[in-house]
This record gives structure tokens, sequence and C-alpha cells, in this order.
């Protein structure tokens, strides 16, 4: 929440391990790996859909494994995730599963959709 809402891109090195690797296909190579990738990303979300709204509908946590599921809704000003710009707001929904190592983030699996399109 601190890095993709509030846009404090500075969490990404406190919470991320070195060796962090974000596990989506649908994402560059250079976005899934390290804090600096993170980080481009956020920067892109945030400059794309400034009005956003993320909230964490559901958080379980079992050993050294977390899974959120999330919603985030906005109106894209800018391409964001392959979402053209428009006027109307959009709502995608998401899961992410992480793997803590050491007390950071290693690893993250994602999946995410969109659920309403203008």
């Amino acid at each position: 929440m601190d890095i993709f809402q509030k846009g404090d891109l500075s969490v990404a090195d406190e919470i991320l391990s070195p060796d962090f690797v974000w596990q989506n296909p649908s994402l560059p190579s250079d976005l899934r790996h390290g804090s600096d990738g993170t980080k481009k990303l956020a920067s892109s979300i945030i400059d794309g859909m400034p009005d956003r709204q993320i909230t964490h509908d559901d958080v379980v946590a079992k050993g050294d494994r977390v899974i959120i599921r999330w919603t985030m809704t906005g109106i894209p000003r800018k391409e964001v995730v392959g979402i053209p710009p428009g006027d109307k707001p959009v709502t995608i929904t998401g899961f992410d599963l992480f793997r803590i190592s050491s007390g950071k983030i290693a690893e993250m699996w994602q999946q995410f959709g969109v659920g309403k399109w203008p």
C-alpha cells in the first residue's frame, strides 16, 4: 500500500530482498527483478492512474507465505497495464502471493484482470 497507493517508492528498498523476483509473465523482464523494477512499475501506475484507490479485500498468512486479494479502481489518464487512457473508471482485481525470507519479500506471484472497462 505504501508503494502503489501512497507512492512512497523508497519502501521497495526496505521490504524487498535484493534478489526479489516478481513472477508475472505479462510484465517486461526489467520490471520483474529487484526493487528498481518494482519502483518503475509503481511509477507507471501512479502516473497513469493518479486517482487510483487500492483496497486489500483479503489477507491470509501461513508460514513464509502471504496472499492478498486486492481491488484497484481509478480513471486511466495514460496507458496502465495494457488499459488505454479514458475518462471512465476501471476496476482491476487481482491476487498477490508473497514468499517471505529473512524478513523481506523474496518472490511474488501475481495474477490480475480488468473487471470494468470503459
